[in-house]
């Protein structure tokens, strides 16, 4: 949450900062011509002599805000870079694509680790010797990494199919480490403020994955693409419940095969699923009502019945043990 906060800020606060000067700029120009040239020139020398000490160190910390933000975009974007394929011939760079090559075969392993683990000793090349299975693939993906800077040195005319594909598959690896990790951190608070993990999964969870969405659909519905936007909102939501809900129960359910696995409820998720068909089906009748169009009352009645929703949490996070 600290780092998506600091990101918009720093995006929307130099913005911000670009537009105030070019306002104060245009603001000088609307008063030379109210006033006149002279007047304005001296309103100009006077206020530039009263405010140079101010500028100048505002300009000295606000040069040092990207600097400041290059300290972490560079090794971030460098990781990004050696791990996700850049799928616009444009920005096409021999040695990057080599290393994509390289390691992103790693990572995939790296991901499947629950399914295979990867010191794993198989035969490779020797008859009678056995190696870890991360070693193989790391020997052959950077042979072929080799083998890929020595022979191609031309970038591809067109977008190449393969490159988009690894592209979306170490991008969905990358929000899967994420998301892991953020749940060990999610877990951490759990045990330290003594919170069952229902809430915070309902909470804090749901708040992280449900920003991006957030952002994109208010951004859509401000450019002009209502039906896109409400679409999206239903869309991501059945995407996490369908393929990321059955994807989890296949995994568990294959770790404890042949038994059956057992699925704890909490209050809380019994309370989230009447809530969840609540809204479903008020957003259902009051669609059908208008005829497929959404009124501006409904929308503050979604948002009342999520806070409803999350003060009716706290309260049985409360008294419910």
């Amino acid at each position: 949450m600290f780092f998506v906060g600091l990101v918009f800020w720093m995006d929307l606060g130099g913005g911000g900062g670009g537009g105030g000067f070019v306002r104060e700029e245009e603001g000088k120009g609307e008063l030379c011509v109210v006033v006149g040239e002279n007047k304005v020139v001296d309103v100009e020398l006077e206020n530039g002599l009263k405010d140079s000490d101010d500028e100048n160190s505002g300009c000295s910390f606000s040069s040092a805000l990207p600097k400041i933000a290059r300290l972490w975009q560079v090794p971030v974007s460098t990781i990004l870079k050696l791990t996700i394929p850049s799928t616009m011939p444009s920005k096409w760079n021999r040695f990057y694509v080599s290393a994509n090559i390289c390691l992103c075969p790693l990572a995939l392993l790296y991901s499947c680790s629950s399914f295979v683990s990867i010191d794993h000793r198989i035969v490779f090349l020797l008859p009678h010797s056995h190696f870890p299975l991360w070693s193989v693939v790391l020997f052959v993906s950077m042979s072929l990494g080799f083998i890929h800077y020595m022979i191609e040195k031309d970038p591809p005319g067109t977008e190449q199919l393969s490159s988009l594909l690894m592209a979306f598959v170490m991008s969905v690896f990358w929000i899967s480490t994420m998301a892991g990790e953020l749940l060990d951190c999610l877990a951490a608070c759990g045990v330290i403020l003594k919170l069952p993990p229902a809430l915070l999964g309902l909470t804090v969870l749901a708040w992280g994955n449900s920003i991006g969405d957030l952002v994109a659909d208010v951004a859509i519905a401000k450019a002009g693409q209502p039906a896109m936007a409400i679409a999206g909102c239903f869309a991501g939501p059945m995407f996490n419940m369908l393929v990321g809900l059955g994807a989890g129960l296949v995994i568990e359910t294959a770790g404890v095969y042949p038994l059956a696995y057992e699925l704890r409820f909490h209050v809380s998720i019994i309370v989230a699923f009447v809530f969840l068909l609540l809204s479903l089906m008020g957003s259902l009748l009051v669609m059908t009502w208008f005829r497929f169009r959404v009124p501006r009352f409904w929308g503050f009645c979604l948002i009342s019945v999520y806070v409803l929703f999350i003060a009716v949490s706290l309260a049985i996070a409360k008294f419910v043990n």
